[in-house]
């Protein structure tokens, strides 16, 4: 089990996607057996020649087949991806303290700057409004990795010519 390959699962069901084929297919055209398509596809474990076969077929190098264990990449995919609802929230939380706090009172008859000093003149509208700014940057950012990402994947099947 030395020359076992870890391979990025999801990256082999979505290049056999592109080219609409079922692992039957793939089995076939890589000269595999469907059990052995099954197999990696379900647990990402490989051995080389059954790496070299998947990349031939896509016409991808061995390594490109392979998982990225890159502890950077992961932590910056995770931010990026999830930063945007913690954004949110975080505005949702400052907006409605500001319901609670400032804008309740106000319109029970207490005197608006007055309610802003006995929260020591913290502008929970300020911080709502950046928060909420900031949740469509990581919003927008996660949306253009997603789409490099799998415009990066299209085009690797396009250049194969399949």
């Amino acid at each position: 089990m030395s020359n076992d390959v870890k391979l990025n699962k999801d990256k082999i069901q979505k290049l056999r996607a592109i080219k609409c084929w079922s692992q039957d297919e793939l089995a076939t055209a890589s000269g595999l057996s469907i059990r052995t398509i099954q197999r990696v596809e379900k647990s990402g474990t490989a051995s080389l020649e059954t790496t070299k076969a998947l990349a031939s077929v896509f016409v991808v190098s061995p390594d490109e087949l392979q998982t990225s264990k890159k502890i950077e990449n992961v932590t910056f995919n995770f931010i990026c991806k999830y930063a945007w609802f913690v954004a949110f929230v975080v505005s949702s939380v400052f907006f409605g303290l500001w319901v609670v706090d400032i804008l309740i009172p106000t319109l029970k008859g207490a005197d608006f700057n007055q309610q802003y000093e006995m929260h020591g003149n913290f502008r929970y509208l300020d911080f709502g409004g950046i928060s909420f700014f900031i949740g469509f940057i990581f919003l927008g950012l996660n949306v253009y990795l997603e789409y490099l990402s799998s415009k990066r994947l299209l085009k690797g099947s396009i250049d194969t010519g399949n």
